[in-house]
This record gives structure tokens, C-alpha cells and sequence, in this order.
């Protein structure tokens, strides 16, 4: 098969193949930055386990005290693979022939779907991975490598703005006869500075809400109740993250319920994107960031602003032939006020 050293081609390749559902960063997190720079400055996080003071040597936090805050400097988490040319050449005489041996779908995309597609998806399912993490638990585990080893990320979202039901003070929401959810919500609303414009579950724990007493989904004239949630009659039955309605709360705030059900696998079992049980509360207010992407040239590197990058090397002694993908992102809660969790689940 003939080499495609086009970059543009192989997005619009990759555009054709790549099946993930990134409707929860579009939709949370709808501005993008791209930086130069290797390491990106924070002024809403915080870090754990590293004094203030504290000046890193390489692969390590920055930290500078700023108006009682921690202000950090961190590399973004990066995604940074390759594969063989010759792996992809030899998976291509397979792919897209029918049983005589006829091929079924052009060269392009065939060297995308087996090469550079299946590093963007795992490069976008890693991603996504990533914002449920930041969203439920507001921080990413191990994100960067400090003078005690690994660290955690840990934006600046009060802690107060995170609940785990025990079952007892605050019923599961798979007890259905007795759980509160709509009470729930209200609660953690109320608990926040920044309102929420949307409310994000798995479609899981959205079956639970839906079948709760609480949940009236029809007027009642001789009872003089109304209906507190507005099904969406235009939900895509296709997509993985969507609308499925507006709660009206008993305080008169209306707010949108988002439904996240696609799923990814582990290599042994798959597992929900957003974890049963998680209530997530937010506002399109995240951002994601791009680090600067090394470039190796002539003379030295130049790092280059980009969301993922794709480049064909060879080289002798060995003989190698690789397509490489790489990207350094990292979903940013910007105003921490404006996030909230719940584990409503066990």
C-alpha cells in the first residue's frame, strides 16, 4: 500500500471512522485552547502532597501562591502512540475483501481505520474517560509526577460540593419508593454559587430517577398536580449523550437532564463511561486544553498548537516505518463553584 503523508487526509479519514461520542466535551466543555507551550499554567487548581513553595526539577508541578490559591504549571496529560507501518500493511490485505479477495473500501480509508483511526479513537475514548473523572471526583488521579511520585490534579471545586448517599440519611436512588431524587436536586442546586444549567447521568441511573414517585411525568386535574418534567419528544435514539428532558423544580428552576450511555471497554469487560450512581451538576463553562506537541526538526524541537497530531517516520538501524499519533490534553474546570457531584448509588 502506497504511504499517505497528507495529515489533512487522514483527519478526514479518521472523520469518517472514529465512532466515540464526545457530545459531553462539546457540550461542557465547548472552549478549546491550544498552547505552544510544553506546560500550561492553572489558576483554579490546587495540588496535593507538594508545599507552595516547592520549584520542580523536570516532570514535576510548579506551584506559586497567588491570592490564597495555588497557581500550578503542569504538563497535560499525553497520548502518545505509534505503529508500525508494517502492522498496518499486512492488517490492509485483510481488511474491507469479501470472501473472493475483492476489496471493499479504498486504500485511505483502510490505512486510517487500522493505523491512525484506532489511535484517535483510543486517544478520544481516554479523553472522555478523563472528563468523567474530573466531573465525579473533580480531580485526576496521578495526573502529574511530583517529589513524592505521582500526585493528583485537584481543582478548585469546594469540597462541600460533593455528596455520597449512605443509603440512610439520603435513600438510593434504586429505591424507588423511597428515594427523594427530585429533592435531591434541589438541594445540591441550592448549594451551589454558580447554578447548574444541566444535570448528567447514566441512562442506569436516569431509569431509577424516571420511575420515582417524585418524577411526575403527567398532569393530574383532580389532585391539582403538575407535571415536573418535561420529556424530550426529539431525543436522537442514536446518540450516546442527549437531552432526555427539563425538571422543573419545586423552587421554579428549570433545569436540563443529560443522559450518558455509551460505554468503553477495559480489554476484559465494558464499563459505563460515567459510573452507575454518579449525578453530575454543571454549566458549559469547562475548557480543554492542548499542550504544545513536540515536532523533532532539523537542528532541535519546535512544539506546535495543535488537538492531536499525526507524522510518518523512518528510521534506519533498525528499519522502521511508523505512523505516530500524539495529543496533550486536559479538561479544565475553570470556576470550581460551578460543579457539583453526587453518588446516588452504592
Amino acid at each position: 500500500m502506497a504511504l499517505i503523508n497528507n495529515t489533512k487526509e487522514f483527519v478526514q479519514a479518521v472523520s469518517l471512522i472514529v465512532t466515540a461520542d464526545m457530545g459531553v466535551r462539546d457540550d461542557l466543555f465547548p472552549n478549546k485552547k491550544l498552547n505552544i507551550k510544553e506546560e500550561i499554567e492553572y489558576d483554579a487548581a490546587v495540588v496535593e502532597g507538594v508545599s507552595p513553595d516547592y520549584v520542580s526539577f523536570s516532570e514535576t508541578a510548579k506551584v506559586i501562591t497567588k491570592d490564597g490559591k495555588d497557581r500550578v504549571s503542569l504538563k497535560p496529560v499525553n497520548y502518545n502512540s505509534a505503529i508500525s507501518k508494517e502492522t498496518i500493511d499486512a492488517d490492509a490485505e485483510q481488511f474491507g475483501q469479501n470472501e473472493y479477495g475483492d476489496g471493499t473500501i479504498d486504500a485511505l480509508t483502510e490505512s486510517a481505520l487500522t493505523g491512525v483511526g484506532k489511535h484517535h479513537l483510543n486517544a478520544m475514548v481516554g479523553i472522555k474517560k478523563l472528563i468523567y473523572e474530573i466531573l465525579t471526583t473533580h480531580r485526576v488521579a496521578g495526573g502529574y509526577i511530583g517529589r513524592n511520585g505521582r500526585e493528583d490534579i485537584v481543582f478548585n471545586v469546594p469540597a462541600s460540593n460533593k455528596e455520597v448517599f449512605n443509603g440512610t440519611t439520603n435513600k438510593y436512588w434504586s429505591d424507588t419508593a423511597n428515594a427523594t431524587p427530585v429533592d435531591d436536586i434541589e438541594r445540591a442546586v441550592k448549594a451551589m454559587r454558580i447554578k447548574p444549567s444541566r444535570v448528567v447521568m447514566n441512562d442506569t441511573t436516569f431509569a431509577h430517577f424516571m420511575t420515582n414517585a417524585q418524577v411526575r411525568t403527567a398532569d393530574n386535574s383532580s389532585t391539582g398536580t403538575k407535571r415536573n418534567f418535561v420529556q424530550n419528544e426529539n431525543v436522537d435514539t442514536e446518540a450516546k449523550y442527549y437531552t432526555a428532558g427539563r425538571l422543573i423544580l419545586p423552587s421554579g428552576k428549570t433545569i436540563d437532564i443529560k443522559v450518558e450511555n455509551e460505554q468503553r471497554f477495559t480489554g476484559s469487560a465494558y464499563v459505563p463511561f460515567l459510573a452507575d450512581g454518579y449525578v453530575v451538576y454543571a454549566s458549559p463553562l469547562g475548557v480543554m486544553n492542548f499542550g504544545g506537541i513536540p515536532i523533532a526538526e532539523t537542528g532541535g524541537v519546535r512544539r506546535i498548537a495543535a488537538e492531536f497530531h499525526v507524522e510518518e517516520i523512518l528510521t534506519q538501524n533498525p528499519v522502521q516505518q511508523l505512523l505516530r499519533y500524539r495529543t496533550a490534553p486536559l479538561p479544565t474546570l475553570k470556576q470550581g463553584e460551578a460543579y457539583f457531584s453526587q453518588k446516588v448509588e452504592a
